[in-house]
């Protein structure tokens, strides 16, 4: 007896092996199945389940060994599937932004029916860190002229200073030559804008000065057009005072930090003179 339980690996592989034949025994033929067969089936149902792993693990390592080949497209395969996925769902994700861009510029329009607008997007961008000019893709033969306002739905980009027959370049904000009639939004006092100008902080902005003695210039006042230069509509927002010339040199009254964000800029309106046709 002791030998015999010595040998119990032995015996319960028999056993497991014995209780396999008959399985299979069970599954052939009639499809019925009495109450006894089913608490059979349940209780060998684990053991199936094992040996079913084994034998896939199995057929993955001669498939691995004998057939690389056959993996390996199926791995290019999926990988190519993958890739595609990824391209088709970035294409939806641009052009869902690039809808609500569009979106912002069309309820701008709407609400502005008296302006004469055409749509331009941006096809390249200054090196220097301040894109102080934009080239967009429209020129002479969509009736596009120099000086002409350049603004999105948030407010003034630039003018118009260069010209082609299918492409302009745009004079920003951010240009050293760039001069706008502004007005202080809270007071409504108004002046110039423009000349670039670093804060010690290291922020960069244009002044803002020709403000009338005793104007109360704050930071954190909003900067918008006056209207005053025939360009630019009037109220267009232009930025935010940043600094005020604290040491009182007459030079300037304040810096002005631009709100637009020429860096992810794609989508501007060309703003055409009042009887111009674009």
């Amino acid at each position: 007896m002791r030998k015999l339980w010595k040998n119990r690996p032995l015996w319960i592989a028999g056993i497991l092996f014995v209780l396999c034949i008959l399985l299979a025994a069970a599954t052939v033929g009639d499809r019925r199945i009495s109450y006894t067969d089913g608490l059979f089936r349940s209780a060998a149902l684990p053991v199936q389940e094992k040996l079913y792993a084994v034998q896939e693990t199995v057929r993955d390592f001669f498939v691995r060994v004998f057939h690389p080949s056959a993996l390996e497209a199926e791995n290019e395969s999926l990988k190519a599937q993958l890739l595609e996925q990824a391209k088709l769902l970035a294409f939806y994700e641009d052009t869902a932004r690039e809808n609500a861009r569009l979106t912002e510029l069309l309820n701008f329009t709407d609400a502005n029916p008296n302006l004469r607008f055409l749509t331009a997007s941006v096809i390249g961008k200054s090196s220097n860190p301040y894109m102080d000019t934009l080239t967009l893709n429209v020129g002479t033969r969509h009736g596009v002229s120099e000086k002409m306002a350049v603004i999105t739905s948030a407010g003034v980009i630039g003018r118009v200073s260069e010209i082609g027959p299918t492409w302009c370049r745009v004079r920003t904000l951010a240009n050293d030559d760039m001069r706008i009639s502004v007005t202080v939004q809270r007071t409504r006092d108004e002046g110039m804008y423009g000349g670039l100008m670093t804060l010690p902080d290291g922020t960069v902005g244009s002044k803002i000065y020709y403000l009338p003695d005793g104007a109360d210039l704050r930071i954190g006042d909003v900067i918008i057009t006056s209207g005053l230069d025939e360009i630019f509509p009037k109220g267009l927002l232009i930025g935010t005072v940043v600094a005020l010339d604290d040491e009182d040199t007459g030079t300037f009254d304040g810096v002005v930090q631009w709100d637009a964000d020429f860096s992810h800029l794609e989508e501007v309106l060309v703003l055409a003179p009042t009887g111009a046709t674009p």
